[in-house]
């Protein structure tokens, strides 16, 4: 397993949009993935749109991303993709 920090760059935050493109990214990838909430603790499973919509937070907000694949490769692939999309603010330009 894999474990890494991602920040929320975009002005909006973690919403609706960026959930839907964090599940489309996951559906793709040969890894489980869950987004975590260090300071509240809550979890949701990345394919799961209600779990991923119950964290909606401000931008600024902290997710630790957890990663479990069949192989280091895929794990590392999948970390270079979803921290891509976060870093690029899911492609929100406000």
């Amino acid at each position: 397993m894999l474990d890494f920090t991602v920040m929320v760059t975009n002005s909006k935050g973690f919403h609706l949009r960026p959930a839907s493109q964090l599940l489309q990214l996951v559906s793709k990838l040969e890894a489980t993935v869950t987004l975590r909430h260090p300071a509240s603790g809550r979890k949701a499973d990345c394919r799961n749109m209600m779990a991923l919509m119950l964290m909606s937070s401000p931008k600024d907000t902290e997710f630790v991303i957890e990663v479990m694949a069949e192989c280091e490769a895929h794990e590392l692939a999948a970390k270079a993709q979803i921290i891509k999309l976060f870093d690029n603010g899911f492609n929100e330009h406000s």
